[in-house]
């Protein structure tokens, strides 16, 4: 970053690292800039250019680096990454509860920016990771549920549906198919390790309340499905574990 040029900007991916959008998997090693067309700036080595004119309202600064902003950023991620890389980015921000203000989007402003920038082969993939999209996603692991799920020929699910809790509040469920009784729920590691999801509670009381939660499920008639990342690296398990619990393929 330190040899950066002056006139480059940090777009694409590295940018989405400095904006904090979360990814699944390991970050690319090689720095992508951005650079305007005829500047004469080139690929080497850890360095990957983009001859693009940016507009100047695309560009802003992050400690003094030029950067493209969250918008772009998306937008650029979005053309350049496979779907499932954008879309993870893409749920975060459209998440009023877990992303920051400032890196916030809704899909209507995507849309419009998308169709202002990008030309050629890189609309349409521009327009199937938003399309993809949607609100209610509360982790990577979700988005990259809902895409097998689609891939699965599977009806999508509602995202987030309330449940009153018998000892006060309400749950929320992952996903679900209500017309069925069929719940189904992603099991991060963090919802166990990551303080900012246990509370003030250990590990092991968040596996009770886990359980207590499911039971409350259950009680109302639904059959509850779960699965953790293990299931999504080999896709025929959960393809498997939803079949298993009810819900239909409509669409091969």
């Amino acid at each position: 970053m330190a040899g950066t040029r002056q006139r480059a900007v940090i777009g694409y991916e590295s940018a989405a690292i400095l904006w904090g959008y979360p990814r699944l998997g390991a970050w690319p090693r090689e720095v992508h800039l951005v650079s305007a067309p005829g500047s004469g700036a080139h690929s080497r080595a850890a360095v990957r250019e983009h001859r693009v004119q940016l507009p100047a309202e695309d560009v802003t600064r992050v400690d003094g680096l030029r950067v493209t902003t969250p918008l772009r950023t998306l937008v650029d991620v979005a053309r350049s990454c496979s779907t499932l890389a954008a879309v993870v980015m893409i749920d975060h921000a459209l998440n009023r509860d877990v992303c920051a203000p400032e890196l916030q989007a809704d899909l209507p402003e995507l849309e419009h920016l998308a169709r202002e920038r990008v030309r050629g082969r890189g609309q349409a993939k521009v327009r199937l990771a938003i399309g993809a999209a949607r609100v209610g996603a509360t982790s990577p692991g979700e988005s990259w549920s809902r895409l097998l799920m689609s891939d699965f020929g599977m009806p999508k699910p509602a995202l987030q549906t309330r449940h009153a809790n018998p000892r006060g509040g309400f749950y929320y469920t992952d996903f679900e198919w209500p017309e069925l009784k069929i719940i189904g729920e992603f099991d991060g590691r963090g919802k166990y390790l990551k303080p900012e999801y246990l509370g003030s509670m250990s590990p092991g009381e968040a596996v009770v309340a886990e359980k207590i939660r499911e039971d409350h499920l259950r009680a109302e008639g639904n059959n509850v499905a779960r699965w953790m990342f293990d299931d999504l690296r080999t896709p025929t398990r959960l393809r498997s574990l939803l079949t298993t619990a009810g819900v239909p393929v409509i669409r091969k």
